[in-house]
């Protein structure tokens, strides 16, 4: 009888250490490191090892740490988390046109604070500086949408606002009218300076960002931009004038 109880008390105690056998690294004070399969010993004072078809044991005293794959992988994917929704987004580059504008590429800047809905679906709002003939500072809310959820993900991206004049026009405008009899162009409004309202303005693109830590991350965007600027004149005059741009922008990301 005492017999049995004792094999049933080696059983358990047989099954309760490989219950909690684990997979993972042992680190050891002279240096070494062994990868395997690990337990303890009932009380805890010595841990076993089984690496590379052969079994360890060392005692407490001799081990610095202990970390399981398990572990081990789910601190890696809280590193590549980004450590707050929010995120800041500043960008630089240029607005391409063609030969019909005055300036082919003129510079841009914008700045925009974003919240994640989703891990990739992003939300905010935005502003910047943009140098077209007027200088003009684009107020927007900013939508983007990565493909994947990871450190380095293709994107797309939309932000609609309004162009802010942030000076008066420098350039004294004409309008034009066509008179199909005579294939030619005359003014329909005498020449003079317009007031600058600002205008609309949206901009569609894709780009692709890169995180190389939990709040540092890079970005570069190609995009199409429209913006149509409206100016009044005297006698209750207006004019409407539609820009048509490429958009290449290199961006930082904070978290």
């Amino acid at each position: 009888m005492k017999k049995l109880c004792l094999l049933l008390l080696s059983a358990v105690l047989v099954f309760s250490v490989f219950a909690q056998t684990e997979k993972g690294y042992v680190y050891l004070k002279n240096g070494s490191v062994l990868k395997g399969k690990y337990w303890y010993s009932p009380d805890l004072s010595k841990i076993n090892i089984e690496s590379a078809g052969n079994l360890w044991i060392f005692n407490e005293n001799e081990i610095d740490s202990v970390a399981s794959f398990r572990a081990a992988k789910t601190k890696a994917s809280h590193a590549s988390e980004p450590s707050s929704k929010f995120m800041f987004h500043t960008e630089v580059g240029f607005l391409l046109g063609n030969d019909d504008n005055s300036q082919t590429a003129p510079f841009s800047f914008s700045a925009s604070v974003n919240y994640a809905i989703t891990n990739k679906l992003t939300t905010g709002l935005g502003l910047g500086v943009e140098l077209l003939d007027e200088s003009y500072m684009p107020v927007f809310a900013n939508f983007q949408y990565k493909f994947r959820d990871s450190h380095s993900t293709p994107y797309l991206f939309m932000r609609a606002g309004y162009q802010v004049a942030l000076e008066d026009t420098r350039k004294v405008y004409n309008d034009y009218y066509y008179q199909p009899w005579s294939s030619s162009y005359y003014p329909y409004y005498p020449e003079q300076e317009l007031d600058n309202k600002g205008g609309i303005m949206f901009n569609p693109g894709v780009g692709y960002q890169r995180m190389y830590s939990p709040s540092f991350g890079m970005s570069i965007a190609f995009g199409y931009q429209y913006h149509r600027l409206h100016y009044e004149g005297e006698k209750e005059y207006a004019l409407d004038i539609d820009y048509n741009r490429l958009t290449i922008k290199l961006g930082i990301i904070f978290n």
